[in-house]
């Protein structure tokens, strides 16, 4: 049943040139090279700074079969604007296919494509782009839908719907006996799936969307090669050769699985049947793949594109081996429930948010955006785009990380009450964070926020000193409560701010690049600083961010935290390192930012990264301090460290530890740095590029003399990030600074697509 592999064109390099300047009169034209490919003749064709292919056809490919190609991509390319497509050329006759003889004397049929530009999908980040892949696949179906060819309909062994022939025609090729039989029994097992195509919907397909064919460019899925393919079949035969790509190295295959269908199904909705076939013949297309993977070698032992991907979809495979088919077929399945009726535009949206939300609360961007999902370090729009996420250091882990979402949903299940019953969970949880801290703090209180943890901070402070007055460092933020805009010098003397109240008292920024001390002892003089602030009253606490992030990610200079804080205790003030920002291994070589400078706190306040987007914060303090806020009055916090959060925050440090994320922020960060500061070399604009691990400022200014402020440059380059795909924001009291502070599974990939990113803006 299955074909052969044919034998493709023999002509020369300079025959291939010849012909494209005399039959299509493209002028100068250089050839670059061959390209791979199953059929044709491929050559990469230079003339000017446009890039061609010259595709010469197999002698058994007639003229209809490249008309119904040529039609389809000439009806996407009209059709969309999501990716593109090679769009055929034609002739200096008028004609898109054109005739040609090769070295044997046969009859060859010859085409010019314009070149797509672009990193094929295999290189990629998969989980990542999975939402994406889904997407234009889904925009593929809805433009091809009802377009009809008689060039279309063939007999062609890449039809998913022949999967399980190829398999029982040529298993026996398979040279390893155990992973013969494996797909052989495999093959078996999705049977049932197959029963069902007859009632399936029946269309127009690319039918070969496999991982080298699909191109990506900065972070976004652009571009779709090869139409060879094309075929009438089952309509969901496109995204589940798709699927079947899209899962092959990923990280987490299901859930890449799950996110490509949901994606397409936005786009091109799919019917309960071809839903619940998809799974099964993304998996029958992979059995298919590495069997005649296996009988194309013994037919073209040269030939390395036939089998490409064959080791990573035996890796693939065997990672399927032993899950629950029924089970994952369902659950991808129902990842293509019906879309929710009425969803509204964004135009929308904003027009609600403004009758119905405070005007106080800000949204990102000129043009805002409409998330409706994440996964890794990715956010995805309503129209399925990827978005790399530079800024969201609340998802610590990743978003939606799968351990996380277990967590939750697993202990949700079972029981979510307050901390005034037992459970193994609260204590389990403030075990494995105190471990993680020097001594002497030991004792912990749970909260829900970032906030409610420096709120109880100071109180804890008064409590203990019986003092009222506090020092925070200049263009502080510690929270949103009336008390910490208070303590907010980023707040408190900014737009609506009302000023510095009497208790309050401002030690200088420790900013080594704009700040007024610089050099090898600026860290001793900042701290010096901080301690003239302490002896303008009696003080109940220091609060210190151990590394200022509003002030514009601020790496404090050395000496000045350690210093600082030994004064701040020679004054009889508590010493408060807020962590909300930068803890949990953000800065890469240390857990905490404040172990940085080799400095211990008398009390740490957490938030953001606790819980991966949960509602979770801590305070954590020594036993004296503790002992002194129990004077009768009790603490009590309705959610804080209820089951479900200690799961969750149980979770997050289990993946941290188990995925080796502080060691990735401190590999990924310091490559990310270098690139930075590389493109400083480049660009006047960047005045500093600061940073520790994942948690990095990028300053820009006008003159690096006078370090007048950038600030209407760096929210240009921030615009100009975002339509290209990069998430990012300003920060800074000058709104200066670019700053970046992802998720921690950020990649040196994603690095270098922000890299790159931001070269272009500049």
């Amino acid at each position: 049943m299955a074909q052969s592999v044919q034998a493709p064109c023999r002509l020369e390099a300079a025959a291939g040139l010849e012909l494209a300047r005399t039959l299509w009169e493209l002028g100068e034209l250089a050839v670059l090279g061959e390209l791979p490919s199953e059929r044709d003749q491929n050559f990469l064709l230079a003339g000017g700074s446009e890039r061609f292919v010259l595709k010469i056809a197999r002698a058994q490919d007639d003229a209809l079969l490249l008309d119904a190609q040529n039609e389809a991509m000439l009806r996407v390319a009209a059709r969309t604007v999501r990716f593109r497509v090679p769009v055929p050329l034609a002739s200096a006759t008028g004609r898109l296919i054109e005739e040609t003889t090769d070295a044997d004397g046969a009859q060859r049929l010859v085409r010019i494509l314009r070149y797509l530009p672009g990193s094929p999908l295999a290189e990629a980040d998969k989980d990542g782009l999975a939402s994406e892949f889904g997407a234009v696949l889904g925009e593929l179906s809805r433009v091809l839908a009802g377009f009809h060819h008689a060039g279309a309909v063939r007999d062609l062994y890449w039809d998913v719907r022949r999967s399980l022939d190829v398999v029982g025609e040529h298993a026996h090729e398979i040279a390893d006996p155990e992973r013969r039989a494996f797909v052989v029994r495999l093959a078996a097992q999705l049977e049932p799936a197959f029963a069902t195509i007859p009632q399936l919907r029946l269309g127009v397909v690319h039918n070969d969307a496999n991982d080298y064919n699909v191109l990506v460019e900065d972070g976004r899925v652009t571009g779709l090669l090869d139409f060879g393919d094309l075929l009438e079949t089952v309509t969901v035969a496109e995204p589940a050769v798709g699927m079947a790509y899209a899962m092959l190295q990923a990280r987490e295959p299901l859930a890449v699985a799950r996110r490509f269908a949901a994606a397409f199904h936005e786009r091109f909705a799919l019917e309960p049947q071809e839903a619940a076939a998809l799974l099964p013949l993304a998996l029958a297309r992979l059995c298919a793949s590495v069997t005649l993977a296996a009988h194309q070698r013994s037919l073209a032992p040269d030939n390395e594109y036939l089998s490409i991907s064959e080791r990573d979809a035996w890796s693939l495979l065997e990672h399927v081996d032993g899950l629950e088919l029924s089970g994952a077929q369902e659950r991808v399945a129902a990842a293509c429930a019906p879309p929710r009726p009425g969803r509204r535009s964004s135009q929308e949206l904003l027009e609600a948010r403004g009758r119905l939300i405070g005007p106080s609360l800000s949204l990102s961007y000129l043009r805002p955006l409409h998330i409706v999902r994440g996964a890794g370090a990715y956010l995805y729009d309503a129209d399925g785009r990827a978005y790399l996420d530079c800024v969201n250091n609340v998802c610590h882990v990743g978003h939606a990380h799968p351990r996380v979402v277990d967590a939750a949903a697993a202990q949700m299940a079972a029981l979510n009450t307050n901390t005034r019953y037992l459970h193994e969970h609260l204590l389990a949880y403030a075990e494995r964070l105190v471990a993680t801290l020097p001594e002497p703090l030991a004792v912990c209180y749970f909260v829900c926020s970032g906030s409610e943890a420096n709120e109880l901070a100071l109180r804890l402070a008064r409590a203990h000193t019986q003092r009222h007055d506090v020092v925070v460092l200049d263009e502080a933020y510690h929270g949103n409560t009336s008390t910490l805009v208070e303590l907010s010098p980023y707040k408190f003397d900014g737009p609506g701010g009302a000023g510095r109240q009497p208790y309050v008292h401002v030690a200088p920024l420790p900013d080594p690049f704009r700040g007024p001390y610089r050099g090898d002892d600026a860290g001793r003089r900042y701290a010096d600083a901080a301690g003239a602030a302490l002896a303008e009253a009696p003080a109940a606490a220091l609060f210190a961010e151990s590394l200022p992030g509003c002030g514009g990610q601020i790496v404090p200079p050395p000496g000045f935290l350690h210093g600082a804080f030994e004064l701040a205790r020679a004054a009889g003030a508590v010493v408060v390192a807020d962590e909300v920002q930068v803890g949990l291994g953000r800065v890469g070589s240390r857990f905490w930012g404040f172990e940085l400078d080799g400095a211990v706190p008398d009390v740490v306040t957490l938030g953001k990264p606790l819980g991966n987007g949960h509602p979770l914060g801590a305070v954590v303090t020594t036993r004296a301090i503790a002992d002194s806020f129990a004077n009768g009055m009790e603490y009590f916090n309705t959610f804080g460290g209820n089951p479900v959060s200690s799961a969750v925050g149980l979770a997050v440090l289990d993946v941290i530890q188990d995925e080796r994320l502080q060691q990735q922020a401190a590999g990924v960060g310091a490559h990310l740095l270098a690139g930075l500061r590389t493109l400083a070399d480049r660009h006047e604009l960047i005045g500093d590029v600061r940073g520790a691990g994942l948690y990095i400022g990028v300053e820009l200014v006008a003159s690096r003399d006078t370090l007048e402020p950038a600030t209407a440059e760096t929210a240009r380059i921030v615009e100009r990030a975002r339509e290209d795909g990069v998430l990012l924001s300003t920060d800074g009291p000058f709104r200066n600074v670019i700053k970046i502070k992802p998720p921690l599974v950020f990649s040196r990939a994603d690095a270098d697509l922000l890299v790159a990113t931001l070269d272009a803006a500049f």
